[in-house]
């Protein structure tokens, strides 16, 4: 599928229409298995009006008519927000608002094409989901392999061809796994530059909402409406991409370029082969703050006291309506007072500064390291408790430092076409993300390649 500003062109010109596209979106929905846990039955509708007011020659957003879909954690109003769970069943009651991210989205006349599948409550790197099935990774359907977590039916959407775009959440890489294991981009963007208002929680304190897409621009698209850059009508923003041959890369000397499957290994250098040939400044050094990131959320990790504080009732309750792998671990938050808490944040502060201080230190423009360690592992690698926990881990190691170091960072896929999905993520600090799509564009445009 294009991406939106080429779908936007097609609509614009008449060489397509909104119905066209949401009958496309329905027909490869209804092929998929475990996508979404819901799609809104007024597409049609909804589509055929925007197209009647382009043919009156009505004031018409840009993007009005084009498909997208949300993560089952984002308030839509008058839905049910249930973050992938049945629990909340229990609990959940129409919203009255959309999500603050959202909101814009639905003005630029985006249609909503339903809530995509996720890991429960958003608490997995690997996107399995008991109650509403696990949505298999693109690649190798005949051996079943994982989505990614845990936005794993935002990502599956895009690449089986369901719509060009989707929003996802990312607290310790749920938005790039995802999209590493399917060959999409997906976007962390630096902590606070989007709201979390209306956004199921699963920890405040990391959390940062991002776009999932076919390509870096229409990432960058979405990013500038939901961070209230451009307004709704305005025309769509454009991304220049930054010169490779002024730009400095660091691959660092850390834990992130270990214990690499060879397939992952293969499409990195072959990645960083290209962008040398075009001119990039790419060198190897030390970053100790990544190995203290990985080494942290491990040992001490941030999220587990604060989903159990928002989970602990509820859990009580329904202890049985959980997914066993989530309910275990939120269960683990409650052997960590506030004490200890407030010390893991007081660490967590140092780290920042340590990679802040290490990372100017290189006068580097981002970090290369491959999204995720491993291509995506077999369902049936994770059929049991500990081989799941293990698996969690490893999917998560690589993508968790972005977070833990509090800055931004996007995937894109660098695999060769046909070869297994294998994610090149590019990060930097807090507050970069504006330069960092720039970047993200110049090295799509020199890696491009697609499943």
């Amino acid at each position: 599928m294009n991406g939106l500003r080429a779908l936007s062109v097609a609509l614009q010109t008449g060489r397509s229409s909104a119905i066209a596209l949401v009958e496309q979106s329905l027909e490869h929905a209804h092929r998929a298995k475990s996508v979404f846990i819901s799609i809104n039955p007024g597409l049609a509708n909804l589509a055929n009006s925007i197209d009647r007011g382009r043919k009156k020659l009505q004031a018409t957003p840009p993007l009005a008519g084009i498909p997208i879909a949300l993560k089952d954690l984002f308030n839509i109003r008058n839905e049910l927000t249930l973050a992938g769970s049945v629990v909340r069943k229990h609990y959940a009651e129409p919203e009255s608002d959309d999500a603050e991210v959202v909101a814009p989205l639905r003005a630029a006349g985006m249609l909503f094409f339903g809530r995509t599948n996720m890991s429960e409550f958003a608490f997995s790197g690997i996107g399995k989901n008991p109650h509403y099935g696990t949505p298999l990774s693109i690649w190798d359907r005949d051996t079943g392999r994982l989505p990614g977590g845990s936005s794993s039916g935002s990502a599956v959407a895009i690449a089986e061809g369901i719509v060009p775009a989707a929003l996802g959440s990312d607290t310790a890489g749920s938005c790039r796994i995802p999209a590493a294991f399917n060959g999409v981009v997906g976007v962390k963007p630096s902590h606070g530059r989007m709201s979390l208002a209306g956004i199921y929680p699963l920890s405040p304190t990391l959390d940062a909402p991002g776009p999932l897409a076919v390509d870096v621009d229409s990432c960058f698209i979405l990013d500038q409406l939901m961070c209230a850059r451009i307004r709704p009508g305005d025309d769509l923003p454009r991304l220049q991409p930054e010169n490779l041959g002024a730009l400095k890369f660091i691959i660092p000397e850390a834990r992130v370029m270990t214990q690499l499957d060879e397939a992952v290994q293969s499409a990195f250098e072959r990645s960083i082969e290209l962008l040398q040939a075009a001119g990039a400044g790419i060198e190897r050094q030390p970053l100790p703050a990544l190995d203290h990131c990985d080494d942290f959320f491990i040992e001490r990790p941030l999220v587990v006291y604060e989903v159990w504080q928002h989970h602990r009732e509820m859990l009580a309750q329904y202890p049985d309506e959980y997914d066993p792998f989530v309910g275990t671990r939120i269960s683990a938050g409650a052997d960590i007072g506030a004490r200890e808490q407030q010390q893991r944040y007081r660490e967590r502060a140092r780290i920042v500064a340590d990679f802040n201080r290490q990372f100017s230190g290189l006068a580097a423009d981002a970090l290369l390291y491959p999204t995720v360690a491993c291509v995506p592992p077999a369902l049936a690698e994770t059929d049991d408790a500990d081989d799941a926990r293990r698996v969690n881990l490893r999917c998560l190691r690589n993508t968790a430092t972005v977070n833990y170091f509090d800055g931004c960072s996007i995937s894109l896929p660098c695999h060769n076409a046909g070869d297994a999905p294998v994610g090149l993520m590019i990060s930097s600090k807090n507050g970069d993300d504006e330069k960092l799509y720039r970047i993200a564009a110049a090295i799509e445009a020199t890696i491009a390649t697609r499943s």
